[in-house]
């Protein structure tokens, strides 16, 4: 079981939680015929190499080898073309995906900001069909997105976007590199957001560049800061837990990943049952 930090239950309790809802949660998530699962950005790689064929692709399939996964996207993608937001959509909306017992658990930590990079829709159509609509969804790119700071109502953050918008989504390098100067008042409340919350990061990797910038920067800028904390499969290397802690002052909470991942399901359990004992906020009022 994950040993819970008493810092972050307390941070639970005064909801100063970010809940940071990677691809590994959507994985949980089946698809209506009963067996088909979100991709991780890798598998989605994947797929899309198959689509395109094996001419010319030694590249992409050494860059998808390699984890550099942005050049390896935005080669498929420009080979793609227009076939590009069908593949998309056929990977992410078409399969219709349930949301899973995990995606419950973290709607009954009942904070105030979701944030994901994830393209799916399976998190935020859960809590809208909970809570009646009373959630606001927004984009990294709307141009009031900086209101989730201080607004006292639910907001789940599409930080890379969402599979309505496709010519929005951040996937590649080059949509990366472009949303940092389209959108750098974003990465701006994003830093305000780190140094004013604890983020809980849930189903993530430690690859991708934008998080990974600003966790830095807010590792150094404030190097007194209290951790902010990555929950992760046991068998992470010691050498990066400690790593992540110096350089981006992420705490490492750890899991057997065993039996489909049981035990992370059960330590979700356990905290949602801390915030049983608390008046309700945003999401149940």
């Amino acid at each position: 079981m994950i040993a819970w930090p008493e810092q972050l239950k307390r941070d639970l309790i005064s909801r100063r939680v970010v809940v940071f809802l990677g691809s590994g949660v959507s994985k949980n998530s089946v698809g209506k015929d009963g067996k088909t699962r979100p991709p991780l950005w890798g598998e989605f790689l994947e797929r899309g190499l198959a689509k395109i064929g094996p001419k010319g692709t030694a590249h992409i399939k050494r860059a998808i080898k390699d984890n550099d996964f942005l050049h390896a996207c935005e080669w498929i993608k420009s080979r793609m073309e227009e076939e590009w937001e069908h593949f998309i959509r056929e990977c992410f909306i078409t399969p219709a995906y349930a949301p899973a017992e995990i995606h419950k658990l973290i709607f009954n930590l009942d904070q105030r900001i979701y944030l994901t990079p994830n393209f799916d829709q399976i998190f935020e159509n859960y809590v809208i069909a909970e809570t009646g609509g009373q959630v606001t969804v927004k984009r990294h790119c709307d141009k009031d997105v900086h209101n989730f700071l201080r607004e006292d109502r639910t907001h789940i953050i599409k930080i890379h976007g969402s599979i309505d918008h496709p010519n929005e989504l951040i996937f590649s390098n080059h949509d990366y590199a472009k949303a940092r100067i389209s959108h750098s008042a974003f990465y701006d409340v994003l830093d305000a957001c780190l140094l004013s919350h604890t983020f809980l990061l849930v189903g993530c990797g430690i690859s991708d560049p934008d998080l990974n910038m600003l966790l830095e920067n807010q590792r150094f800028s404030f190097p007194n800061s209290r951790p902010h904390y990555l929950v992760t499969s046991s068998r992470i290397a010691p050498d990066m837990v400690k790593s992540l802690r110096s350089n981006r002052n992420l705490k490492c909470l750890c899991y057997n990943p065993d039996n489909h991942h049981a035990e992370l399901v059960e330590s979700f359990r356990e905290l949602a049952t801390l915030m049983d004992q608390v008046p309700a906020g945003p999401l149940f009022n």
